[in-house]
């Protein structure tokens, strides 16, 4: 029976198969800096360098790490390659029999910043107030029992020259990772995304996917087997006549009902259309409406490529879409549990290029949970806490994980 590899050990080897492409002073950098972040969880250079306890004094170690930070040397398209790779081989085993591939924009608010570069407006997510800031595009697997797999995080600003569109930013994004999922994947979106061009380019890639539909101020007309409506006047003329309990929920409030719509058109899709993309033949939509529970007044309208024809069928699609929200436990937690928010960098390259480590540490803690179980819950239960380990144990996981790497970050590389 082979040896269980040691957590200094997993981590090593980690940095190595990330990092393999880099020049050798950028692979120390990425070492030293993900064992910074998770020994201090702060992207803070000034607290990554006290992780470091180098005999120089810090503001020359601070100096270094943001040299480092800014090296146009270091290659971040290979690392995030190489990180997609790594994982990848996950997503095609048991735990992942169909994954959900979670996509979503989160922001990072700087009320207070002046001179950092490419500052752009952005709507602040837990005050919904529009403030200076940055936005990140991430991408995550979710896989059985709430397994999840951290696989792309991107920073952008609408004021960067190398900015497009929010559309092609994501879509970019998501050929990256369509790249390294299984063919039969399905993806998960927010209302955020259902533009015109979000379903034409969908429709051209030809996968499945779920996206919530506004209900307020959303004028699409949608064509069912009844006639031709829109989106608010569909969701209430459909009954929703069966109960559904979310998997992994046990609590009553997460009762909730479920309705569904199929043989549905979007206008620029139906076949009456004079457009091209309306021809005969155009793949119809389901919707499916769940209500309820802890999910307040307002229905969920999740129109998906799947087709619906039974209650079990409507209960998958929304157990699909509720599985899409473990996204934002995921933005919470990288926000919370590095202080994301914080995130500080003389050049644009550096505030790109520290949002991808923050996703490499964030991964190399979801690779230790996909491994040995037991291995995880000692490191857990390091952490003094009350209560069991909890189902999502990454902020304990955080806790206890920087005195285990600091063996081998005292050895060298």
């Amino acid at each position: 029976m082979p040896r269980e590899k040691s957590i200094a050990e997993r981590f090593d080897a980690y940095v190595e198969k990330v990092g393999g492409r880099l020049y050798k002073p950028n692979r120390r950098f990425l070492r030293e800096a993900l064992f910074g972040l998770m020994e201090k969880k702060s992207v803070l250079l000034s607290q990554i360098g006290r992780a470091l306890k180098e005999p120089s004094r810090l503001i020359h170690t601070e100096k270094r790490l943001s040299r480092n930070l800014g090296n146009e040397r270091y290659d971040d398209r290979a690392v995030e390659q190489d990180y997609l790779k790594l994982v990848a081989p996950i997503l095609r085993d048991e735990r992942f029999p169909r994954p959900t591939i979670a996509v979503d924009i989160t922001d990072i608010t700087k009320p207070r910043a002046r001179k950092m570069p490419y500052l752009a407006r952005v709507l602040d997510g837990s005050t919904k107030e529009v403030g200076d800031g940055y936005d990140i595009i991430s991408l995550e697997a979710v896989g059985v029992r709430g397994r999840r797999l951290p696989l792309l995080s991107r920073l952008f600003s609408t004021e960067s020259p190398e900015y497009k569109s929010q559309n092609a930013t994501v879509f970019d994004a998501i050929a990256t990772v369509r790249n390294h999922v299984p063919d039969n994947a399905f993806w998960a979106f927010d209302s955020g995304f259902d533009g015109g061009t979000f379903f034409m380019k969908m429709k051209e890639m030809g996968v499945d996917f779920a996206v919530r539909l506004r209900l307020e101020g959303n004028s699409r007309t949608l064509f069912t087997p009844e006639g031709k409506t829109n989106v608010k006047g569909l969701v209430e003329s459909t009954p929703r006549l069966y109960f559904h309990r979310p998997r992994g929920t046990k609590k009553q409030n997460w009762l909730l009902q479920v309705g569904w719509v199929s043989n549905v058109h979007l206008q620029q899709q139906h076949p009456s259309s004079n457009k091209q993309t309306g021809k005969p033949g155009a793949k119809p939509y389901s919707l499916v409406t769940v209500s309820g529970g802890a999910l307040g007044q307002e229905p969920l309208a999740i129109l998906t490529t799947l087709e619906v024809k039974t209650a079990d069928d409507a209960r998958r699609v929304a157990n699909i879409y509720l599985d899409r929200w473990g996204i934002e436990e995921a933005n919470r937690f990288t926000k919370q549990g590095f202080d994301l928010e914080d995130v500080r960098a003389l050049t644009w390259t550096g505030l790109k290029r520290m949002v991808q480590l923050v996703l490499l540490a964030y991964g190399f803690l979801a690779l230790l949970v996909h491994g040995p179980r037991k291995q995880v819950e000692r490191i857990s239960s390091s952490f003094k806490a009350f209560g069991p380990v909890p189902e999502y144990l990454y902020y304990r996981l955080l806790e206890g994980i920087g005195g285990l790497l600091r063996d081998t970050m005292d050895g060298g590389p």
